[in-house]
């Protein structure tokens, strides 16, 4: 693992070359907030994901991030989940972390939850 291999500015030719591929980033392209930014400014098609930093981060760290994202004007593009977690306890750290964000209002937190997913998948119901 190489932090630098993160930076989500390194798909942006796959983004150029395929303008219609749906594209999630994992964990939400931290630590590169500015470039995470960058990358949903410019490609509509990007979400991201909170899996991992909603519980393995200090929750001020997590919350500050997230926020940012929200604020950015993201909020329709973030989900919750879709990542391994192998730790009992990580489910519960990470719903309690996004419903402890009292940034969120409750339609920002049923989005990212689910709402976002359903709509980045396609799925009906």
């Amino acid at each position: 693992f190489r932090t630098h291999l993160g930076n989500p500015q390194a798909i942006e030719e796959v983004l150029v070359k395929y303008p219609n591929l749906k594209v999630q980033l994992m964990h939400a392209g931290w630590p590169y907030i500015e470039e995470t930014k960058a990358i949903l400014y410019i490609y509509p098609q990007v979400n991201v994901d909170v899996a991992v930093i909603d519980w393995a981060l200090p929750v001020a760290e997590f919350h500050s991030y997230l926020e940012q994202l929200v604020k950015a004007g993201f909020s329709k593009r973030i989900m919750y989940g879709s990542d391994q977690m192998v730790w009992d306890d990580a489910f519960k750290i990470s719903i309690d972390n996004i419903e402890s964000a009292g940034f969120l209002t409750e339609q920002q937190k049923q989005d990212i939850f689910y709402n976002n997913a359903k709509s980045f998948f396609g799925l009906k119901e």
